[in-house]
């Protein structure tokens, strides 16, 4: 998508429509990208090298540093909701060079070229999400069983703390809510207000089903789809 800012670079990432997920990056944060990056290694590589730099320099100019205020970032212009979905923290300009990398390899893996739609068709950049990335998608999910009465509404306001396993001591009326809504979806889960390591474990499962990685912590983006998207 061409933007008026950036006249001399043609691509622009685009978000999945349907919705996958700020603050600067601290040294922890940036310690854990560099971690996850380890973890993309080698993911995607019927896409080669050359590949992702002739994206690189079609939607940044190869600059991994870019932030022009147009809502994309670095040298794969990813936008914040897609690069938190992949499990990244901070900006995707505020990250290393090797984590861009491994997770534009991620990205291309999950959904192919799609996510870059300009500058892979001006490049001729084919060919859909990887094998491997396909069936994760299609392997079953146990505790899951598809409420099929379940209809999508919108999602209360999200309650501003993130569900991580650090919570299992205390007992919250947010997290009763996400589980008793987990429950209604079809997940085998204990409604008791604690976030411990079988509800990290049903987050995990339902954010691989919607083709998100968070790795059992419930963000934004997770909140958002226990209410919104449709069971499968």
């Amino acid at each position: 998508m061409p933007n008026a800012r950036t006249p001399a670079y043609t691509g622009k990432h685009r978000r999945q429509t349907r919705g996958r997920t700020v603050s600067h990056l601290s040294a922890a944060a940036a310690a854990g990208a560099v971690l996850a990056a380890g973890a993309f290694a080698g993911v995607a590589e019927a896409a080669t090298t050359s590949d992702f730099a002739r994206l690189r320099i079609c939607e940044s100019g190869g600059n991994y540093g870019i932030n022009t205020g147009n809502g994309y970032y670095g040298a794969y212009q990813f936008d914040l909701q897609t690069w938190h979905g992949l499990g990244l923290a901070g900006r995707p300009d505020q990250a290393s060079r090797a984590t861009q990398d491994a997770a534009a390899r991620t990205l291309q893996a999950q959904r192919g070229w799609g996510p870059w739609p300009v500058c892979s068709r001006k490049l001729g950049l084919r060919g859909s999400a990887s094998t491997a990335s396909r069936s994760l998608r299609r392997a079953p999910l146990s505790g899951f069983h598809a409420n099929l009465t379940f209809r999508p509404v919108k999602a209360p306001a999200f309650p501003g703390v993130r569900f991580t396993t650090a919570l299992v001591g205390s007992v919250r009326p947010d997290v009763r809510k996400w589980q008793a809504q987990m429950a209604r979806r079809g997940w085998v889960i204990t409604v008791d207000g604690r976030y411990g390591p079988k509800s990290a474990a049903v987050a995990r499962s339902f954010e691989r089903q919607q083709h998100i990685n968070g790795a059992g912590v419930v963000g934004v983006v997770a909140w958002r789809l226990a209410w919104e998207a449709p069971t499968s």
